[in-house]
């Protein structure tokens, strides 16, 4: 019976592609490599903690001897600069802070200049009061400006102490009073600068005033006498004058011309409805007022006259008795008739021709409209470049008077710039940079610290050290462990095996550790392989598994021999098949000849069934790699390699085929296309992921399904991690055997 549940999947057949992940091209890069420090950390600690170590002797080193042989004091003076104190508004806090910030910055450059510089070297006190400085900087008995120059320079500095309004001018030396010299005769030289300078910024801002208001007086009298020409040419009050009487009439041409418009609109409307009207089938419809409007015409009251008078004879022959029958009341009758068909003909014409009249004038009206509002329409844009003109000498005017007030009130400001220049007087006041601490001998050394080169050291020794590691680790392309497996695109890591030098046990033979030491580290790490192993295989159908290599050493053959007695283990019945036609070895590990075998059945030499051999292990059986004279490369990609695998898997539960490394020859890729699924075995420490990847896109290409990578030979300092769990499940392991 067999411990492990049969597929319930129907048999594939065999070099069928069965479905597995997604497969990256063969030209998929590699990721950028990854970092782990805490991984890192771990597999160097003993390492970095000496590190650290020797930078603090380094930095103790340093201190000593630089304090021994090349110590260095310095003197500072402090200063305190003060805001503009014809500025209240700055000097209270409440102007702009960007003021004192430039000023600040700007003596800070004026202390370091070479304008005091040299007023340092020309100064007859440095020979006397910093005689150990000068002698660097002289030649033939004299001090060489430019060495000296450069010298001081590097010697004396100056910088903003931040967040207040002092500078702290400082100068360093070897010996405390050549430094105390140095840094007083930088501060006479800067302050001498500053009085001078001071009093010819007073005199060039005193005439700037001045010439500025001069410029503006003659600014101001350019533009009144462009104003009063421009107002004795134009006539500023006509103009205004003209302006207005233009403005209002263009108002009223402008209200004539939407009136004007709005009775054209109506007598087009009413000649659109005459026009109709009389091209109409139906008739003119006549209104009741031109009705009213007929019955007053002439003819047509001549006609209802006669037409009355007829009736009344009528009337007076029937109160006469006599009757309709008789003759002078059927004239009268036919006169009747004759002047009311007369009547109705006169009233048509004449409703016709007042229809007409009405057209007509309609008509005519619209021509008389349309020139009315030409008429206007030119009228409007004489008045309109009436009013351009007119408003462009009032702007213009208007403008020289803006002109002028501004400039008038420019000139004020300046004269209560130029009274307050006068009265507080710059050269009478002090500087606004003054001593607040003058220079001290030094009485300790600013240079080296300890405190400073002791942390120096251990931050340049594990700077170093740091460096060295990453740049070691991203150089390194070898596969160290899963971890770098993983980082392959669409690698899928099926498990890894320590190497067999950190097992406990310490087994005579890795290539069947699994049947001599089952209760081993390495047997523990193919157990965790198989069972994820014999789940997709049986989830998938796939019963035939080609075990590849990438390199020679990789351990692929120790692989399959102990995957298969894993299997075995597990109550599958397992062949195992050695299709390494170079270096064959199956048969040396079982004590079994290598011939006949697989090159035979490929031959058509011998049967599966025939040469297929028990071993001294349960339920595996080996076909070896067969006779030499009969091991064509070519045949195991071919489909008599495919019949063969479909009669091994008819036979065994599961079918391991060992192969050459795939660096050295293509049979693992075309046995990839004839098996049902395939796991390449990596040793870490060997193979370079880049080899790593692009023969897992080889096989992830190949009809077989590829499952993945196993990582063989994983040592514990490669991933910092491992060494405590094997000693954790060896120890399990001995008291369970205990």
């Amino acid at each position: 019976m067999s411990s492990l549940p049969a597929p319930t999947t129907p048999m594939p057949t065999p070099g069928a592609r069965r479905p597995g992940p997604p497969t990256a091209p063969p030209s998929a890069q590699l990721p950028a490599v990854t970092i782990d420090p805490i991984k890192l950390a771990r597999k160097y600690m003993w390492l970095g903690m000496a590190t650290l170590v020797l930078g603090v002797i380094i930095g103790f080193g340093s201190f000593v001897v630089l304090r021994k042989f090349a110590p260095k004091y310095t003197s500072e003076v402090i200063f305190e600069c003060l805001p503009p104190e014809d500025n209240p508004a700055v000097r209270e806090g409440t102007g702009n802070e960007d003021e004192m910030e430039r000023f600040m910055l700007s003596q800070v450059s004026r202390m370091v200049s070479e304008p005091v510089l040299e007023r340092i070297v020309r100064d007859p006190r440095l020979l006397t009061e910093a005689s150990s400085w000068t002698k660097d900087v002289m030649n033939k008995g004299v001090i060489d400006a430019d060495d000296a120059l450069e010298e001081l320079s590097d010697t004396v500095s100056a910088r903003v102490v931040p967040g207040t309004n002092y500078i702290r001018m400082t100068a360093n030396d070897s010996d405390p009073n050549e430094a105390t010299a140095l840094v007083k005769l930088t501060k006479d030289a800067y302050l001498f600068e500053l009085r001078r300078s001071s009093n010819t910024e007073f005199s060039a801002r005193k005439d700037s005033i001045k010439q500025q208001i001069d410029q503006l007086d003659q600014e101001i009298k350019d533009l009144n006498a462009k104003r009063a020409r421009i107002v004795t040419e134009e006539g500023v009050d006509s103009v205004q004058q003209n302006h207005t009487e233009a403005s209002q009439n263009l108002s009223l041409i402008v209200a004539q011309l939407v009136v004007m418009g709005q009775s054209i609109e109506a007598n087009k409307v009413t000649v659109a409805r005459l026009e109709t009207m009389l091209e109409s089938t139906a008739g003119i419809t006549y209104t009741d007022t031109q009705r009213i409007l007929i019955e007053q015409n002439p003819h047509v009251a001549t006609l209802l006259s006669q037409l009355h008078a007829l009736t009344n004879s009528r009337r007076s022959l029937r109160q006469s008795g006599v009757m309709p029958g008789h003759r002078s009341y059927k004239t009268v009758e036919a006169q009747i008739a004759a002047t009311e068909q007369e009547l109705q003909s006169a009233r048509e014409d004449e409703l016709l021709k007042l229809f007409n009249a009405e057209l007509d004038n309609a008509r005519s009206a619209n021509a008389q409209f349309s020139a009315q509002v030409s008429s206007l329409m030119r009228q409007r844009e004489d008045l309109r470049l009436q009013l351009t003109d007119l408003t462009r000498i009032l702007a213009d005017i208007e403008d020289l008077d803006a002109r002028i007030s501004q400039m008038i009130a420019s000139r004020t400001e300046l004269e209560v710039d130029l009274r307050s220049v006068t009265a507080t007087g710059r050269a009478e006041r002090g500087p606004r940079v003054q001593v607040i601490q003058s220079e001290r001998i030094p009485s300790r050394v600013s240079f080296p610290k300890l405190l400073v080169m002791v942390p120096a050291g251990v931050l340049l020794t594990g700077s170093l050290f740091a460096g060295i590691i990453v740049i070691r680790e991203v150089l390194d392309q070898r596969v160290k462990s899963p971890a770098d497996v993983a980082m392959i695109p669409h690698a899928r890591v099926l498990g890894m095996i320590p190497v067999a030098s950190e097992d406990p046990l310490s087994p005579d033979s890795v290539e069947t550790v699994f049947r001599d030491e089952p209760k081993s580290i390495l047997a523990e790490s193919f157990r965790q392989i198989r069972t994820p192993l014999l789940k997709k295989m049986q989830r998938a159908g796939h019963r035939s598994l080609l075990v590849a290599s990438g390199m020679p050493g990789s351990g692929a053959t120790t692989v399959t021999v102990n995957l298969a007695f894993a299997c075995a283990a597990a109550e599958q019945r397992v062949l195992i098949i050695d299709a390494n036609f170079r270096r064959s070895s199956i048969h040396r590990i079982f004590g079994q000849g290598e011939a006949p075998g697989l090159s035979d059945v490929l031959a058509g030499a011998a049967a599966l069934s025939k040469v297929a051999r028990k071993t001294d292990t349960e339920r595996v059986d080996i076909l070896p790699a067969g006779s030499r004279e009969h091991r064509v490369f070519e045949r195991l990609g071919s489909e008599k390699m495919s019949e063969l695998l479909a009669e091994a898997t008819a036979d065994y539960d599961m079918v391991l085929i060992d192969v050459s490394p795939a660096i050295v020859s293509g049979d693992a890729v075309s046995l990839a296309n004839r098996v049902d699924a395939s796991i390449l075995v990596v040793r870490a420490l060997y193979e370079k992921r880049g080899m790593v990847a692009r023969l897992r896109n080889e096989l992830g290409e190949a009809r077989g399904e590829m499952l993945g990578v196993v990582v063989n030979a994983v040592r514990s300092a490669a991933g910092g991690y491992m060494r405590k769990n094997i000693r954790t499940s060896h120890a399990y392991q001995s008291e369970d055997a205990a």
